[in-house]
């Protein structure tokens, strides 16, 4: 039987303190007492990140922490001191850098990649300019005036073929290196650059789905990669006259505005990322895109490693960092649970006053920012906080009570910089209603007004039901139809039987293929919709393996320094 945690220490990994550090500290942290060290996430994240929260690749250490080497050096100490270990994990999201292999392959093949269906990206877009690409959005200004300024380039690296723009990088898709290598070819007056060119631009479209095409698409691609690098190495004329097509290309706007438009991605304006984005993010990170963890083959990949540490005791305990962020937090839970019986598993899930830990999921206990805030409250003074309250109402001139100005944030936040997420809702909804001859009639802007609404008056962070499963309780029953409520006294102008048409799917009333959809995606939306409450990043709370019961709190609670 593995130990559970009794008391942890949090250990903050990064560049400037790697496994090598966390050595040297061990005996201390043995002398304070503690039965685990707490691990912030370890696996590969971002270059230079100091948080790992950033991860690029789940099968393998992070290389700036020492690697695996010096991870095995640490958990060695720990065996020897006898301290277990508790590691933080990230299921939600991945970061998109040229390090994430998986991201790079969806941008280079669209969704003919092996990992399109990996990424919670919105393919079919209402934007027909963006139907099969991903919106990119880094750019400084339009993207006109940064492609005629000269600093859009292409560069090649070996046989890879990419596109730059300052410090980003991102892959070119093997139909627009096909013109490249023909103009090459043109220069040698040779057919064998012309039959590679031919074969990239004859490979399937990126639009395929079927899993044997896309296999069969990857192998050939490969192989004809393989064939240019031979070609290369034999002739050396042959690499110089890619790069003179290459050099030729990027001082030709109209031409490398072409090649940029045969992408699979569109580079944009980095303020287009508010209204326009086509993948689901961490909040509103655009450099963290939101992962299918729902798809079993995907659950299983980023959680290889992570198991295999558990199965070797090198691990007693995982902390599962945002899981209000997942499509299905139960199906995870249980997956988890199933998988790793005898571990701590802790949730970082965010409980209102009121709000009770689901005593469905299978998990030991949650980060306690509830308790905190109880905790916190000690510290106030009550009468300085009405003097601090009179001093901010007399500076502002507004008198505004703070579930009001609460609800005029999230709407604020919801129309500005979560603008995406609802247009993804209002398209989905907007299809529900036109399969509803009295509901068709109800139009995308006034659709978009009221996912708003009912969003913002949500007084807990989301619901967990699931059509599938036919699975409501009546907690979050109450939730929604009380949501729905505020929002139509909120919003008179709008009808009120649009918001019961919306409540009426969200509990289940309604249901359908699309109805499903748009309800699991509204229930991701609506934590970030409501904002992150959590007092700050300070020192947190992990309560004990004791589950937290309904009317009550878990026994042996300890503080954990968090991210």
């Amino acid at each position: 039987m593995r130990r559970m945690p009794v008391s942890t220490y949090r250990l903050q990994m990064n560049g400037s303190f790697t496994f090598d550090d966390a050595v040297a500290i061990a005996d201390y942290l043995k002398d304070l007492g503690i039965s685990h060290v707490y691990c912030s996430p370890y696996l590969q994240a971002a270059p230079g990140s100091m948080h790992g929260y950033d991860v690029v690749d789940q099968q393998k250490v992070n290389e700036e922490l020492g690697g695996a080497a010096a991870h095995q050096r640490f958990c060695d100490k720990l065996a020897e001191l006898e301290l277990g270990q508790v590691l933080d994990i990230v299921p939600n999201h991945m970061a998109i850098t040229p390090e994430n292999r998986y991201w790079w392959d969806v941008l280079e093949n669209g969704p003919s990649s092996r990992y399109a269906i990996w990424f919670d990206i919105d393919w079919q877009s209402a934007e027909v300019r963006l139907q099969n690409k991903v919106l990119i959005p880094v750019l400084g200004d339009q993207y006109g005036k940064v492609l005629a300024s000269g600093q859009i380039q292409i560069e090649q690296a070996g046989m890879e073929f990419r596109v730059r723009y300052a410090e980003h990088l991102f892959p070119l898709s093997p139909h627009s290196v096909a013109p490249i290598l023909q103009r090459a070819g043109g220069f040698l007056r040779d057919d064998v650059l012309g039959f590679i060119a031919d074969s990239l631009a004859r490979l399937p479209l990126p639009e395929a789905m079927d899993r044997g095409l896309i296999q069969e698409r990857h192998r050939d691609k490969e192989v004809i990669y393989r064939l240019l690098a031979r070609t290369c190495e034999e002739r050396g004329d042959a690499c110089e006259a890619i790069t003179k097509a290459i050099e030729g290309l990027n001082t030709d706007t109209d031409g490398l505005d072409e090649l940029l438009n045969q992408q699979n991605y569109r580079l944009a304006y980095w303020r287009t990322a508010d209204q326009e984005l086509g993948y689901r993010r961490f909040f509103d990170v655009n450099t963290l895109i939101g992962l299918r963890m729902e798809r079993q083959h995907v659950f299983d990949e980023t959680h290889r490693l992570v198991f295999d540490w558990i199965d070797h005791g090198v691990l007693d305990g995982i902390r599962v960092d945002h899981p209000d962020g997942l499509r299905d937090p139960q199906q995870y839970f249980d997956r988890l649970r199933a998988r790793a019986r005898e571990a701590w598993i802790i949730g970082e899930k965010i409980l209102e006053p009121g709000e009770y830990l689901r005593q469905s999921w299978p998990v030991d206990g949650t980060t306690g920012y509830d308790f905190l805030n109880v905790c916190n409250n000690l510290l106030v003074s009550g009468e300085g906080l009405r003097e601090f309250s009179a001093i901010y109402r007399e500076f502002t001139g507004r008198t505004d009570r703070f579930d009001e100005m609460a609800h005029e944030k999230k709407l604020n936040v919801e129309q500005e910089a979560l603008g995406s997420d609802v247009n993804r809702l209002a398209s989905i909804f907007v299809e529900i209603c036109e399969g509803n001859r009295d509901r068709r009639d109800y139009t995308r802007a006034e659709i978009r007004r009221a996912i708003r609404e009912v969003a913002a008056c949500f007084s807990i962070y989301r619901t967990y039901a699931v059509a599938e499963r036919n699975e409501i309780t009546e907690d979050d029953r109450h939730e929604i139809e009380l949501a729905v409520s505020r929002a139509k006294q909120y919003r008179t102008d709008i009808d009120a039987g649009l918001f019961d048409f919306i409540g009426d799917v969200l509990t289940l009333r309604y249901r359908g293929a699309r109805e499903s959809e748009f309800l699991l995606r509204f229930q991701q939306f609506t934590s970030p919709g409501n904002g992150e409450r959590r007092g700050g990043h300070g020192l947190l709370l992990l309560q004990s393996h004791d589950r937290v019961e309904r009317g009550g709190r878990g026994a042996g609670q300890r503080w954990l320094d968090d991210r």
